[in-house]
């Protein structure tokens, strides 16, 4: 079976994304140089959980995926982590208050019966981030 190892981000404000991930309880665990590659390797370690791959196909030619597209090409689109039931809220308060941007004002209903809002990527190193709670 296949799985997946990692995400790999090219970031040129490292502090701030360790910020951020900090306040998502998700915390540096191990550093690596790759000399060969002028890279050094932080790796932050996921809690272990189903996870997934999500095509998004367009459907709304003025939707943002479309306009995503558009002004990018296709590609990795966001990064989304699972909060537990309850978390959506005050994380995304603590998120506000620490400065971040995030696209909605109140959570809105996404898929898998989740509510879900986006750290927006301006204040998130370029990388929109979704955040997700159960509904259920």
């Amino acid at each position: 079976m296949t799985s997946l190892n990692h995400i790999g981000i090219a970031v040129s404000k490292l502090p701030e994304l360790q910020k951020l991930f900090a306040l998502l309880d998700l915390k540096s665990e191990h550093v690596e140089s790759i000399p060969d590659q002028g890279v050094k390797a932080h790796f932050i370690d996921l809690p272990t959980q189903q996870s997934h791959l999500e095509l998004l196909e367009v459907t709304d030619p003025h939707g943002k995926v479309a306009q995503f597209i558009a002004k990018r090409g296709p590609g990795i689109h966001h990064l989304s982590f699972l909060l537990d039931k309850g978390a959506l809220l005050p994380t995304c308060e603590k998120l506000r208050q620490a400065g971040y941007r995030l696209t909605y004002d109140q959570p809105q209903k996404g898929a898998h019966q989740m509510l879900i809002n986006f750290i927006h990527p301006a204040s998130a190193g370029g990388i929109l981030i979704e955040l997700m709670e159960p509904q259920a």
